[in-house]
C-alpha cells in the first residue's frame, strides 16, 4: 500500500488591507483547506480581524515604505522553510517575499496583483512603484492578475483569476440596519462600500448629492468604509450644504447588511480591478450605478443589469441615481437581471484555477 503524498503547505501573505483583498485571502484560504491544502495566513496584526485568525504576524508595510521592509523580512524569514508555496497578495507583499527568499528555488512564489500602479494614487513614489511592477513578476514562479486589464499591463505570462469571496449574506434585516444607520424606513438610501481613497471617486458621489437631493428630497447617501480621506470628505459635504444627508459611517461587518438595505448601490470609482463589492451587491439583488472600470462592464450592461456612468461626472452619476430612486420598478427589473448574471459569473471554479497555478509553480525550475 502506497501512502498518500503529504498535503502541500501554503502561506498566504498580504499587506495592510481594509477592503476586498483581505476578504479574498480569507475565503481562498478556507476553500483551499476544504480541498486538502494546509494553509496559513500572514500579514500585519489585525488585517484579517472578523474573517479568520491570522497565523503569523508579518508587518508588511503599507504602500512603498522602504523603511518597513527589514522588519517584515525578518519575520518572514523565520517562516519560509515551513512552506512549499508562498502566495503573496499585492506588490509590497510580493516584494517582501522575493527579497526574503533571495535566489533560492523554494518555496515557490505565487504573486497575485490586485491593482496596478497609478501616478495619481502612488504620488511621488510612482516611478519606483512602476519599476517594481515591472521587476517583480519576473522573479516569482507564477503571476495571477484579478482582471484582464491588469494582465495586459504586465510584461510576463499571467493567468487571470478574478477576485472572489464568500457568498454575501445579510445577518440583520434591512429595517434594523437602517435604524442602526439613523435612516428611516421610507427614506431613499444610496449606499457605497469603499476605502476612503481618491481612487474610489467618493468625492464625485458627494458632488452629485445636491442634485440628488433636489430631485429626491430627504435622500441619504451612506458611505461605508475607512481611510485617509475622512476629514476631507466631511469638509466637502459640509461646504456643499449636504452634511446632514451624507453619512460616513466607517466599516460595518458584514458590509452585506448595508448593501442589502440599500435602495441603490453606487460604485463611482476612477479605477478598479474588481471591485468585489460589485458582485456582492448584485448577488444580493440590489440595483447598481457604476463607472465602467475593471470587471464592471463584464457584469453591468447599461439599461439591462444596471446603470453605467462616465468616470468623474457628478451630473451623470446624479442623473442615474435619481432614475433608480424614482423608478423602483425599473430598478428592481435591472437588479433581478444583474443577480442572474452575477450568479452565473460566481459559479466559475476559480479555486481550481488557483490550485492549478500552485501545481505549476512547484514544477517551475
Amino acid at each position: 500500500m502506497v501512502d498518500a503524498a503529504p498535503a502541500r503547505r501554503v502561506l498566504q501573505l498580504l499587506g495592510p488591507s481594509t477592503g476586498g483583498i483581505r476578504r479574498h485571502v480569507a475565503f481562498l484560504a478556507g476553500e483551499l483547506e476544504e480541498r486538502g491544502w494546509r494553509v496559513d495566513t500572514a500579514g500585519p496584526a489585525g488585517v484579517l480581524d472578523g474573517l479568520r485568525p491570522l497565523d503569523h504576524e508579518v508587518p508588511v508595510p503599507a504602500g512603498f515604505s522602504v523603511r518597513g521592509v527589514p522588519a517584515a523580512r525578518r519575520a518572514l524569514r523565520r517562516l519560509l522553510a515551513r512552506y512549499d508555496i508562498v502566495h503573496a497578495h499585492g506588490l509590497t507583499a510580493g516584494w517582501v517575499a522575493v527579497l526574503t527568499r533571495g535566489f533560492r528555488r523554494r518555496p515557490a512564489l505565487v504573486l497575485t496583483i490586485h491593482n496596478v500602479v497609478l501616478p495619481e494614487v502612488a504620488g511621488r513614489s510612482a516611478r519606483l512603484q512602476r519599476a517594481l511592477e515591472r521587476w517583480l513578476p519576473r522573479r516569482v514562479n507564477r503571476v495571477i492578475a484579478v482582471s484582464p486589464a491588469i494582465a495586459d499591463s504586465i510584461a510576463t505570462d499571467t493567468v487571470v483569476i478574478k477576485a472572489f469571496g464568500a457568498a454575501p449574506t445579510a445577518q440583520n434585516s434591512p429595517a434594523s440596519v437602517r435604524t442602526s444607520l439613523g435612516v428611516g424606513a421610507g427614506t431613499p438610501m444610496v449606499v457605497t462600500v469603499a476605502r476612503l481613497h481618491h481612487q474610489k471617486g467618493l468625492d464625485v458621489l458627494i458632488a452629485a448629492t445636491p442634485e440628488i437631493l433636489s430631485a429626491v428630497p430627504g435622500a441619504n447617501v451612506v458611505i461605508i468604509g475607512e481611510g485617509g480621506l475622512l476629514t476631507e470628505l466631511l469638509a466637502q459635504a459640509a461646504a456643499l450644504g449636504v452634511g446632514d444627508a451624507v453619512r460616513l459611517i466607517g466599516p460595518i461587518n458584514p458590509a452585506a447588511d448595508a448593501l442589502a438595505a440599500a435602495d441603490v448601490v453606487a460604485i463611482p470609482s476612477r479605477w478598479e480591478s474588481g471591485p468585489l463589492v460589485l458582485s456582492e451587491a448584485m448577488l444580493l439583488g440590489r440595483p447598481i450605478v457604476a463607472t465602467p472600470v475593471g470587471i464592471v462592464t463584464d457584469l453591468v450592461t447599461d439599461g439591462e443589469t444596471g446603470w453605467l456612468v462616465p468616470i468623474d461626472d457628478p451630473g451623470a452619476l446624479a442623473h442615474a441615481l435619481i432614475a433608480a430612486l424614482r423608478d423602483p420598478v425599473e430598478a428592481a427589473r435591472r437588479a433581478a437581471a444583474g443577480q442572474v448574471r452575477a450568479r452565473a459569473a460566481d459559479g466559475e471554479d476559480r479555486v481550481s484555477l488557483v490550485e492549478h497555478t500552485y501545481r505549476a509553480s512547484l514544477e517551475t525550475p
